[in-house]
């Protein structure tokens, strides 16, 4: 998915059930954060390769929760760029959910042509296959690894990702506008289009974050289709990206410094938090060391512990 499609259909999404300008604006941003993950700026293409960040690091579980303590309304927009994103075939990337869990376990049951792999006992849990063969075929070039590597994405149905692309955009901007023309005509308020005063405290965090995002992807976007042929300013462009990076940290500190009583509010519920991810975390080590406290099946119709 696009740039624009994703910030547009969280704008739709903040309209039909809040519209608030405000939130408007903290989905929207929220729906660009998670390609922070892309290819350029911060890894070599044979590291990107090897690494594999894009629509993992950034496109996760674990990413959503983490955008939740600075903001939900910005983690409801990671999550619907995630969403979206989950829709998209191999060929896009499809989407690492549970990243960096899934990098953990390095072994599968089957090989990429759905032969059975010879279990070896120093790992008790297997992912079920290595990455298909026909899935590898249609997929990007830095997604064809001279190793194969264990099935640890999800893909979604569209067969064509710029056809999903261009009607997800296209149906956004147009609920986008009946909902404003139905609010300034009058019909229904589904958007707040009263002009409010200046307000520091969310308007400057927020500008300084977009501003930060924006950087980050017009460097490299410029990096990418390599639009200055005539040098290779790759430390000017990874300087860039640090930069970028820097910006959006420091307007989300800001934020934090100019709205002391939702940092409170916040830090008032990270005990429960952190209880609820001691419960899970406990609960899964229990469950993971009595299965790999078993010996590896010999009958072929068993299977170890599969993720």
């Amino acid at each position: 998915m696009n740039f624009p499609t994703h910030v547009m259909f969280g704008i739709a999404v903040g309209a039909i059930f809040f519209g608030k300008p405000d939130i408007l604006l903290l989905i929207g941003l929220g729906s660009a954060i998670p390609d922070l993950d892309r290819e350029y700026g911060f890894l070599s293409m044979d590291r990107f390769r090897s690494v594999q960040p894009h629509r993992a690091l950034c496109h996760n579980f674990v990413f959503i929760g983490l955008a939740y303590l600075v903001n939900p309304y910005l983690a409801l927009g990671v999550f619907l760029h995630t969403f979206l994103d989950a829709f998209t075939t191999a060929r896009d990337r499809g989407v690492e959910w549970l990243f960096p869990f899934t990098r953990v376990v390095k072994k599968a049951v089957y090989d990429s042509d759905g032969t059975r792999l010879a279990l070896d006992p120093k790992h008790k849990i297997y992912l079920l296959q290595n990455i298909s063969p026909a899935l590898t075929e249609k997929s990007d070039e830095d997604l064809k690894p001279e190793r194969k590597t264990p099935w640890r994405r999800t893909y979604g149905p569209a067969l064509s990702g710029r056809l999903l692309d261009q009607g997800i955009f296209i149906g956004s901007v147009a609920v986008i506008l009946m909902l404003l023309l139905f609010s300034v005509l009058g019909v229904q308020r589904f958007i707040d289009i009263t002009i409010r005063p200046v307000d520091l405290s969310f308007d400057l965090p927020f500008a300084i974050g977009a501003a930060g995002v924006v950087i980050n992807f017009l460097a490299g976007e410029i990096d990418r289709k390599d639009l200055a042929k005539s040098f290779k300013p790759e430390r000017e462009y990874k300087a860039l990206y640090i930069l970028s990076i820097g910006i959006i940290v420091f307007s989300v500190i800001l934020g934090g410094v100019m709205n002391q009583q939702i940092v409170f509010s916040t830090a008032s519920r990270l005990p429960y938090i952190g209880a609820g991810i001691a419960l899970v975390a406990a609960v899964s080590f229990a469950f993971l060391k009595i299965r790999s406290s078993k010996p590896l099946p010999t009958d072929e119709k068993k299977e170890p512990v599969i993720v």
